[in-house]
Formats: structure tokens, C-alpha cells, sequence
């Protein structure tokens, strides 16, 4: 029999987007499909377009489930708590699927024994990848930042009882702390999938914008924070890793603005809440060294200046 993949759809006031992505689910060449369309409390006209177009689903296990707005992570783990199917897949409703991308997904899990199939992102308006060329899944990168969209194709039996923090709920990286628990407590092995990718709508008012860096690292810091005491060195070199990224983009921002700043004034204000965002980052990056050298010491490693050593060059190029 057919391993069954659980499709966990979730909306939110998508009147726009919701018919294409469910049918790019109702196309699938992977057939056993049991449906889920979470209708997390839509204002706009979504939930009868759902109820509409559910009417035709090829799939005998179809559920919509309507509730007062809860969140994403809520909704999500409602998902969780439901499905049963073998395979789990999320898939927000303002994306689609090309019609063989299940398929795909499960070719590459069951061809090794992988437990999360996850791939590249198609900004299909703009037609370009989303995210970095090389997604190759390593330790060292995935700490650094996430590598895995939350429409990656889950087994089952990796997930059990784990549930996304609802202390993220309508936050950022919500995925990305899902992930690295099933990576690092439940040992889930990820693979990149290079022969689909996600059709992925870029919107204005995406909640995965980094645009507020403060909150992106007051978020990214918490996630890290409960995997400090087994990655203590290779947490410190991520954080070093991923915020020298940022700054490299800030000062290559600053240099554009100052090169057109006598035609557009109104710039100097973005410099200044950059400026002001950088100085945020110092800041907790200071109280992370010092946090880090706390664990290094109660757990009597002497290897303080290889752990901290990234943390002070990070320090002194934020200085300059």
C-alpha cells in the first residue's frame, strides 16, 4: 500500500491566492493524499472560496476546519495533533506546488532513509530563487541560519510529539526552530532536493521580512539559546558567522544611500534606524559572549579564547 502524505494547508485572509494553491495540491501526481485547510479566522471572502473549491478534491480524506484567528504556530500544531498520515507536508496558502512535487519529496526521503525533504524556493514573478544557491544541509550552516522553508515533506515517526513554540506564534523563524529540534533531539536527517522547487509568492507584508534586524536576533538568539549547552563552539562561530553577513549588508547599504543622498534626503532616516539597529546587535551580542563563557567555565572547558575569540573580532568590526 501507498505511503499516505498528510497536506496541512493554512490560511489567513488569502482571498487571492487560496483556489491556486489548492488545486496545484488537487493535481499532484502523488495521489494518496489526506487534506487538511486550516482557515485560521480569514476577514475577507477565503473561507467560501475554500468551501467552494473543496467541493471538488479528488481526495476522500478531505477536512476544512474553521476558527477564530489563533496564529500560525497555533494552527500548526493543530495540524499535528490531527493528521496520520506517514509523510507530513505544510504548505501556506499563498504558495503552490508543481504537480509532481510531492512525488519528488518522497522519492528522495524513501531513497535513503531521509527524514526531511525540503528544496529551493521559486520566486515564480520574478523568476529567480529566494534563498541562497547552495542549500546542501550541514550543521555548521543550518546553525547559522535557517536553510529548511516550512513546506518540507516530514516523516512521520520523526515528528511524534514535537510541536512548533507557541512561544513564536506570529513571530519570525518559527520553522527554523521546528527544524533544528527534530535535527538536533530527534537526529531527523535533511536532504536538499534539487529536481523541484516551491512556488514561492514574495509579498510586502511577509512575516518572514528581516527588514526589524532587532527582533530578527532577539528571535534567532532564544532559538540558539536552547541548543547553547550541546553547539557551545559552534554556536559561537555561527553567531559570528551570521551577524559579519548582516553588517556586510548594512555597509553596502549605507554606501548606496550615501551615493544619492543630495537626490533623496528622506535616506538619512534609514541610515539612522540602521545605525540604531546595529547598536542593538552590539549590545546582545555583548551579553551572548558573556553567557557563553559562563557555560564554558561551569562546564570547566579551557578553551575560552577559541570560543570567544570570534565573539571579539565581531565586536571590533561592529566598532568601526
Amino acid at each position: 500500500m501507498k505511503s499516505k502524505v498528510s497536506v496541512i494547508v493554512t490560511c489567513f485572509n488569502h482571498e487571492d491566492y487560496i483556489e491556486e494553491c489548492l488545486r496545484s495540491i488537487f493535481s499532484q501526481t502523488y495521489s494518496n493524499i489526506e487534506l487538511f485547510v486550516f482557515n485560521d479566522g480569514s476577514t475577507d471572502n477565503s473561507g467560501k472560496i475554500i468551501e467552494q473549491v473543496l467541493k471538488e478534491s479528488p481526495f476522500f480524506e478531505t477536512k476544512y476546519i474553521y476558527d477564530e484567528n489563533r496564529g500560525v504556530v497555533a494552527v500548526r500544531n493543530e495540524g499535528l495533533r490531527q493528521f496520520t498520515g506517514d509523510y507530513v507536508l505544510f504548505v501556506d496558502s499563498d504558495n503552490f506546488l508543481n504537480n509532481d512535487h510531492i512525488e519528488k519529496l518522497l522519492i528522495a526521503l524513501q531513497s535513503e532513509q531521509y527524514d526531511i525533504a525540503y528544496c529551493q524556493l521559486w520566486d515564480f514573478v520574478r523568476e529567480k530563487n529566494v534563498l541562497q544557491e547552495d542549500l546542501s544541509f550541514s550543521m555548521e550552516k543550518m546553525l547559522r541560519g535557517n536553510l529548511i522553508d516550512v513546506s518540507a515533506l516530514i516523516r512521520a515517526e520523526k515528528i511524534k510529539d514535537q510541536k512548533f513554540d507557541m512561544k513564536l506564534n506570529n513571530q519570525l523563524l518559527e520553522d527554523y526552530d521546528f527544524w533544528l529540534n527534530l535535527i538536533i533531539n530527534k537526529q531527523a536527517k535533511p536532504i536538499f532536493v534539487t529536481e523541484t522547487k516551491l512556488n514561492y509568492r514574495v509579498l510586502s507584508e511577509s512575516r518572514s521580512s528581516r527588514g526589524d534586524w532587532k527582533k530578527y536576533y532577539d528571535i534567532y538568539f532564544y532559538i540558539l539559546d536552547k541548543y547553547i549547552n550541546q553547539f557551545p563552539i559552534e554556536i559561537s562561530q555561527a553567531i559570528h558567522d551570521n551577524v559579519e553577513i548582516w553588517i556586510e549588508g548594512h555597509d553596502d547599504m549605507e554606501q548606496r544611500y550615501l551615493s544619492v543622498l543630495s537626490e533623496e534626503e528622506q535616506n538619512k532616516l534609514e541610515i539612522k534606524k540602521l545605525y540604531q539597529q546595529k547598536s542593538s546587535i552590539e549590545q546582545q551580542l555583548n551579553q551572548k559572549e558573556q553567557e557563553l563563557q559562563l557555560i564554558t567555565n561551569s562546564r570547566s572547558y579551557k578553551i575560552g579564547n577559541i570560543l570567544t575569540h570570534p565573539l571579539r573580532k565581531l565586536k571590533q568590526v561592529l566598532k568601526k
